[in-house]
């Protein structure tokens, strides 16, 4: 059974876990606000109620009491009168509307005493809920800040991460190399240009050549017979 509990355990702490990391703390606090606005109106409902008998009792308390006053005078003028008979009831109504009176009267006191109770807690549970409205706007932004630094050093942290995979060794060598490939090409180029130059060199001077022609008429014999050897031999 000790291994089952501590499953169990387990099991319900990693529930709770999830459940308050899905749980956003200002919507919790917005539905307590909602609950308790709800209970406030609930409560006035109530109290109105009481409040509406206290002020029916002592309707009826004014009522008996003047009740009450109209049966003294009609025993006095009975009396007056020498109805002792009638005094009587009348005293007996008199005395009926008075007992009534004070029953009322004692309604009233527990009435209105649970009245001001009421009126009390209403007015606790009004800067109670005050109190949570101001608890929550100050909640909320600190809320938002966590959030906004959270997602702020999840960047950082990703950032960090993905550039660690980089290794700035290998990329240094990657842009070495290619450096010495360009300068390679830059060295090729170099040696075709200096090749031009000595083929330029080789190349057969017409204009001297034109001006032997102009200044002596034909090339000496054996000159001539120089340069037809060299057709013969490329034959």
């Amino acid at each position: 059974m000790g291994v089952f509990n501590r499953i169990s355990n387990m099991f319900r702490a990693k529930v709770n876990t999830s459940l308050d990391e899905m749980e956003n703390p200002i919507e919790l606090l917005d539905q307590k606000i909602r609950d308790m606005e709800d209970s406030l109106s609930k409560a006035k409902l109530s109290s109105a109620q009481i409040l509406g008998n206290v002020h029916e009792i002592e309707k009826k308390m004014a009522a008996a009491k003047k009740e009450s006053e109209d049966f003294d005078s009609k025993v006095k003028f009975a009396l007056s009168k020498g109805n002792e008979d009638l005094a009587k009831k009348a005293l007996a109504k008199k005395l009926e509307a008075d007992k009534t009176y004070e029953s009322l009267n004692k309604s009233h006191g527990e009435a209105k005493e649970k009245a001001e109770i009421i009126k009390k807690n209403l007015r606790s549970l009004e800067e109670e809920i005050e109190k949570t409205r101001s608890y929550r706007d100050e909640a909320a932004a600190r809320y938002n800040n966590a959030e906004a630094s959270k997602k702020v050093n999840e960047i950082l942290a990703n950032v960090q991460t993905s550039s660690n995979k980089i290794n700035i060794d290998d990329i240094e060598r990657k842009i070495q190399r290619k450096e010495s490939t360009a300068e390679g090409l830059a060295d090729l180029r170099e040696d075709n240009s200096l090749e031009k130059e000595f083929e330029a060199l080789n190349n057969l001077d017409l204009e001297s050549e034109l001006e032997k022609y102009k200044n002596g008429g034909e090339k000496p014999a054996s000159q001539l017979d120089s340069e037809l050897e060299k057709y013969k031999e490329n034959k």
